[in-house]
């Protein structure tokens, strides 16, 4: 059975090492967009099961960027991806902007990486 793939939408170096390293520890393959351009190129490159965004990222926000691989994706019969919104900051707009594109989880930094685990395996069974 082949791996699921995981794009991880996050600039911040010690979540992407630690959550990166435990995924892939589980059995997942996982995949680093530093911005929001990054991850729209690499979906056109790959087929992912799952996208976790921080919505705060340079360039093309994660809220965006997600918004723009939905789209990409309808166009092309991709099937819509779960996605997975970290947040470390309260932003009302962004935040509503996130909830218009019903993700399967939205967490507020700081979080539980056990936790957000737990969530992605519940997303991915």
């Amino acid at each position: 059975m082949a791996r699921k793939k995981i794009l991880i939408i996050d600039d911040e170096e010690l979540i992407i090492k630690s959550l990166s390293k435990l995924l892939e520890k589980i059995g997942y393959e996982v995949f680093i967009a530093k911005n929001g351009q990054d991850a729209i190129i690499m979906n056109e490159e790959e087929e992912f099961d799952l996208i976790i965004a921080d919505i705060r990222v340079p360039g093309i926000n994660g809220v965006e960027a997600v918004r723009r691989i939905y789209s990409a994706n309808d166009k092309n019969s991709k099937g819509r991806i779960p996605a997975i919104f970290i947040t470390g900051y309260a932003d009302e707009n962004a935040e509503n902007e996130a909830k218009k594109l019903n993700p399967a989880a939205y967490i507020a930094k700081p979080f539980d990486i056990p936790e957000l685990v737990d969530k992605i395996k519940g997303i991915l069974i």
